[in-house]
C-alpha cells in the first residue's frame, strides 16, 4: 500500500519496489532489481515484426493503434501475475504502477487486448521457439534427454454441448416416448371431453401442444446434430469449441478438453516444445520428440533419450523415433492375463529368431509364418498395422498343450513395428533409473502451472489460438523459472548479451500475416492483388 504524505516527494511501494511521485501522482522508475524491468528487457530485444506480430487495431473509428511490444508486455505480466482476463488487465494497466511504467502509461481497451491474442497465435508460437534458444545459449539446457508428457486443459465446450451417437440417440429416444406420453394424454381428453368440463380440458389441451410445439424443435435441432456427425469422421462433435474433444481424465472421469503436449528437458526442468492436440497421447510421442529435437537445434544425426510413460506405447510411434536416432523409455504395456495361459506360455516368452523369422516357443518347437500381411485397426482409434502369423505342428503331440491354447494350435501374432517394441522394452528392463527420472522431470511444469498459477482451462476457441495460448503460458513458466536458477542479474546481463536468430522460427511468420490481413478484412481474395514479395520480405 502506497504511503500517502504531503511532506514526501517520492513514496516507496514495498510490495512492488516502485517509487512513486506523490505530486505528480506518476510512476517513476521502478528499482533496480523489480522483475518487471526483465519483461521490458526481453521484449525491447525482440524484433516483434520477424516474429509476426504486428499493430493491433481495434474495429471503433477514432481509436489508435497499439504498437505490438505494448500488448505483448501487457499480456507477459498478466500471465506471469496469474491474471488472463482482458478485461482485468485493461483495469490492471489504469490502477498497477508497475504496469503504468512498463507501458509507458498506456491504456488499451480490453477488446483491443483480447483481439492480440486471438491475432497472434503463431506468432506466440514463434516466440516460445525463439526463447528455447535463449535457453541454450544461457546454457541451461542438457540437450540429451526429455520427458513427454500431456495434461489436459478444460475448454470453452462444456460436456452439455458436446455429442457423440449415444448421448444423440439417448436424447432422440426421450424426444420419442414424451411425444407418445403426449399423444396418449390427447386421446385420453378427448375421451373425457363428454364427462367432464371443456373449459378445463381445454386449458390441458394446450398445455400439451406447446410440450409438443417444443419436442418438434428439440428434433429439428438432434436431426441436426446427427447430420453434423455423420459429415465427420470422428465419434463426437462440440457446438461451442468445434475442435475441442472430449478425453478421459482419470479413469472414468471424462471433460470436455485440449490434450497438451509438453517435451522437458531433464537439465532444469525447462520446457522445449509445447503443443495442443485434441487426442489422447497415443499418436503424440514422435511429433512432440521431433519438434523437441529441432527446437533444440538437434541434428537428425544426433541422439536424443525420449522418456514417456505407457500411454506413448503405440508401435509405430517408437519406430519412427528410433528411424530419427532417438533412444526411447517408453513404459511397456504388459500382456493382459489370460486365465487359461500360464506365465511362462504369454507371447513375450516366445524367442523370435531374426535369421530365420521364426519363434522357438518354451517347449522348444519352431513357429515359422507363411510370410502373409494382416491387417488390424490399432487400439484407441489409432492407425491399423499389419501383422503375421506364426504356428507350428507340433502342438498335436505337445504334452504342454493343455497350459498353452484350448485352440488346435497355438499361433503368434508379430506386429511390423514389434522390433522397435522390442528395443523400447529391452531399454526399460535394462536400465530402469533412467524411466524412474520421467515423473520428477516432466510433471513439475504442470504441477507448477496448474497449481501455482492456477491455469487449469483455456480462455479461447480454436485448436490454433488455444496453441497460442498454451504457448504463451509455457513461456511464462519458462521466463520464471530462468529467472529463478539464474538470479536477476544474470538473467538480465544474459538478454543483453544474446542475439536471436530469426531464421529458426521463421515458418510461421507467413501464416500468421495471412491470418491478421483475414481478421481485418473478413475475406481472401484480395490477397492475390498482393506481391509474393510482401510475404518473402519477412
Amino acid at each position: 500500500m502506497l504511503i500517502a504524505a504531503k511532506e514526501y516527494d517520492f513514496c516507496l511501494d514495498k510490495s512492488c519496489n516502485l517509487y512513486r511521485d506523490t505530486t505528480a501522482n506518476k510512476p517513476t522508475l521502478p528499482s533496480a532489481d523489480n522483475p518487471v524491468r526483465l519483461i521490458d528487457a526481453f521484449i525491447d530485444k525482440l524484433d516483434l515484426q520477424q516474429l509476426g506480430f504486428t499493430k493491433t487495431e481495434h474495429n471503433s473509428e477514432g481509436r489508435p493503434s497499439y504498437a505490438p511490444e505494448v500488448l505483448l508486455k501487457l499480456y507477459l505480466y498478466g500471465y506471469l501475475n496469474k491474471i488472463r482476463s482482458s478485461r482485468k488487465l485493461e483495469k490492471e494497466s489504469r490502477r498497477n504502477i508497475e504496469l503504468q511504467w512498463l507501458l509507458q502509461n498506456l491504456h488499451p481497451n480490453y477488446h483491443t487486448i483480447a483481439d492480440f491474442r486471438k491475432l497472434h497465435a503463431d506468432a506466440l508460437q514463434s516466440m516460445f521457439r525463439l526463447y528455447v534458444q535463449f535457453l541454450d545459449e544461457a546454457g541451461l539446457l542438457g540437450k540429451t534427454t526429455i520427458a513427454v508428457d500431456g495434461s489436459k486443459f478444460k475448454a470453452v465446450n462444456s460436456k452439455k454441448n458436446n455429442y457423440s451417437q449415444k448421448k444423440i440417440d439417448k436424447h432422440q429416444q426421450f424426444i420419442k416416448d414424451k411425444t407418445e406420453k403426449y399423444l396418449a394424454e390427447l386421446d385420453e381428453l378427448d375421451k373425457q371431453e363428454q364427462t367432464n368440463g371443456k373449459e378445463a380440458l381445454e386449458i390441458k389441451r394446450e398445455k400439451i401442444k406447446q410440450g409438443l410445439e417444443k419436442l418438434k424443435e428439440r428434433t429439428i435441432k438432434y436431426d441436426s446434430l446427427q447430420q453434423q456427425l455423420n459429415s465427420t469422421t470422428d465419434k463426437q462433435i462440440s457446438t461451442t469449441d468445434a475442435d475441442s474433444r472430449s478425453i478421459i481424465i482419470v479413469k472414468n472421469i471424462v471433460e470436455v478438453a485440449y490434450n497438451v503436449q509438453n517435451a522437458v528437458d531433464d537439465k532444469h526442468n525447462l520446457i522445449v516444445q509445447t503443443q495442443a492436440t485434441n487426442s489422447n497421447d497415443g499418436k503424440a510421442l514422435h511429433k512432440a520428440a521431433t519438434q523437441a529435437k529441432h527446437n533444440l537445434q538437434l541434428q537428425c544425426a544426433d541422439t536424443l533419450m525420449v522418456l514417456a510413460d505407457k500411454g506413448y506405447h503405440t508401435g509405430a510411434e517408437l519406430q519412427q523415433c528410433h528411424q530419427e536416432n532417438m533412444i526411447t523409455h517408453v513404459a511397456y504395456k504388459e500382456q493382459p492375463c489370460v486365465k487359461h495361459i500360464a506365465t511362462e506360455f504369454l507371447s513375450e516368452s516366445f524367442a523370435y529368431d531374426k535369421a530365420t523369422d521364426s519363434y522357438i516357443c518354451p517347449a522348444g518347437a519352431t513357429l515359422t509364418s507363411l510370410g502373409t500381411w494382416h491387417n488390424k485397426k490399432g487400439e484407441a482409434n489409432e492407425t491399423s498395422y499389419r501383422f503375421k502369423t506364426y504356428r507350428t505342428n507340433a502342438c498335436k503331440t505337445c504334452p504342454l498343450k493343455s497350459q498353452c491354447t484350448k485352440l488346435p494350435k497355438r499361433i503368434i501374432h508379430r506386429s511390423e513395428y514389434q522390433e522397435a517394441v522390442d528395443i523400447n522394452d529391452n531399454n526399460i528392463k535394462q536400465n530402469p533409473h533412467y524411466y524412474k527420472r520421467r515423473q520428477a522431470i516432466v510433471e513439475h511444469p504442470f504441477g507448477t502451472i496448474k497449481r501455482h498459477f492456477g491455469f487449469t482451462h483455456t480462455l479461447l476457441k480454436g485448436l490454433q489460438k488455444v496453441n497460442g495460448e498454451m504457448n504463451l503460458i509455457m513461456f511464462c513458466y519458462n521466463f520464471l523459472r530462468t529467472k529463478n536458477i539464474l538470479g536477476f542479474d544474470k538473467m538480465l546481463q544474459a538478454m543483453k548479451n544474446w542475439q536471436p536468430d530469426y531464421t529458426k522460427v521463421a515458418c510461421a511468420v507467413k501464416n500468421a500475416f495471412v491470418k491478421v490481413i483475414y481478421f481485418k478484412n473478413k475475406s481472401l481474395p484480395f490477397l492475390n492483388s498482393y506481391p509474393i514479395s510482401i510475404f518473402k520480405a519477412f
